[in-house]
């Protein structure tokens, strides 16, 4: 149970990630990295929050709520300070 399992860094880029509970409402990021169990990155992929996934904090807290593509997911506070993101500055595509 203390084995942690970490999501591998995209490629390329070279912005500096940061938390994904420092994260603005409102501001979208790319998935980079996170510390996680691998129980935690299993259910979080499953989710369709896998490295590179374009998210957007929706409410801040606890829980942190983003948006997934279409889909909303709560993530405890103790799971989003283990991920970390990259802020997205490319243009939002619907």
């Amino acid at each position: 149970m203390g084995e942690r399992s970490e999501l591998p860094p995209p490629t390329g880029g070279g912005s500096e990630s940061l938390r994904l509970s420092e994260l603005a409402t409102g501001r979208p990021a790319r998935l980079h990295a996170g510390d996680l169990d691998p129980g935690e990155a299993c259910l979080l992929q499953a989710m369709g929050l896998v490295t590179g996934s374009r998210l957007v904090v929706r409410v801040t807290g606890d829980p942190c709520i983003v948006e997934v593509r279409t889909t909303r997911i709560g993530l405890a506070r103790s799971v989003a300070e283990r991920l970390h993101v990259v802020v997205d500055r490319s243009p939002e595509r619907r």
